[in-house]
């Protein structure tokens, strides 16, 4: 098969391995399991859009490691060219690889995608852009927005950066008031965070944003109506502990397609990307969409 691999170079696993060794893993990896001579890129982020351009048009399969930015970015290109998207675990959180059911080290990753079977997963939409996981306004894009300030500013690593803006975020706690739109029914509503997913999330330790079925045609918008900051404080310590289900304060919609109305321009955290955007935003899902690697069980 034609198959290229792009890596982020700044991605956690490539620092700690060291580009040109992380390259010879991944070819050697590739070889032993009987995948021949593979095009493999170790590239730098400011390169990585040409880097993902070229390998999808030399390429009608393309392997990709980084965070989940530099995995949207890919799936695009995918599904412009219908093309299969391979994922290597290479991310902070690894979150479409952990649902897909693919290794978290790096030789096991290439073997086990190396036998897996294409099988198509269902897609976000937000606006014109696509999302592979989650979505969300509110509390988490405030997080991510001053963390990257804080990693510029003072250097920080990124989780100590992420829980020192996730305690500012908390103790501010803005409320939204926005309009959704689903079904048929228009609601006001007041809520310091929205997370509209691709698919149902799985609420239990060591499954953070874990999610059991990538082809259930739908959007699952949870919505939390807490009004204090430490309520949303606990809301996200169960959620941490696995025990978020039936929470009275989070409510869960299933949707095949959503409009949020707001005023003003609000960031957006499609991905762990932020965009500015202002309202209303549409969401919809595509099902079955994009054709990935997908190994053993979670293709079953």
């Amino acid at each position: 098969m034609a198959l290229s691999v792009v890596i982020n170079a700044a991605s956690g696993t490539a620092r700690r391995h060291g580009a040109v060794a992380l390259h010879d893993l991944i070819g050697a990896s590739a070889t032993e399991a009987g995948l021949g001579a593979v095009d493999v890129q170790v590239v730098p982020p400011k390169l990585l859009p040409q880097a993902l351009v070229q390998a999808a048009e030399r390429s009608d399969e393309v392997w990709v490691g980084g965070g989940d930015g530099t995995l949207r970015s890919a799936a695009e290109l995918m599904l412009r060219r219908d093309g299969v998207l391979g994922v290597l675990p290479l991310g902070t959180m690894n979150l479409l690889a952990r649902d897909l059911n693919i290794p978290l080290e790096v030789d096991a990753a290439v073997r086990a995608l190396a036998r897996a079977e294409i099988a198509p997963i269902d897609i976000g939409r937000v606006n014109r852009g696509i999302f592979l996981n989650k979505s969300a306004l509110g509390l988490y894009p405030e997080m991510i927005v001053d963390r990257e300030r804080r990693r510029r500013l003072f250097g920080l690593a990124k989780w100590p950066a992420m829980l020192k803006s996730a305690w500012r975020a908390l103790r501010r706690h803005r409320l939204m008031e926005i309009t959704l739109e689903y079904g048929g029914q228009t609601r006001e509503i007041v809520s310091p965070a929205i997370v509209v997913a691709v698919g149902e999330y799985e609420f239990r330790t060591a499954r953070l944003f874990g999610r059991p079925d990538l082809q259930s045609g739908e959007l699952t918008v949870y919505v939390s109506h807490e009004k204090r900051w430490f309520g949303s404080a606990g809301q996200l310590a169960r959620l941490f502990l696995g025990t978020l289900d039936g929470d009275p304060a989070l409510e869960m919609i299933k949707a095949h397609n959503l409009r949020i109305g707001f005023d003003r321009v609000k960031p957006v955290a499609s991905d762990g990307e932020v965009e500015m955007l202002p309202g209303p935003i549409s969401y919809s899902v595509a099902p079955r969409a994009l054709k990935v690697r997908m190994p053993g069980e979670a293709a079953a």
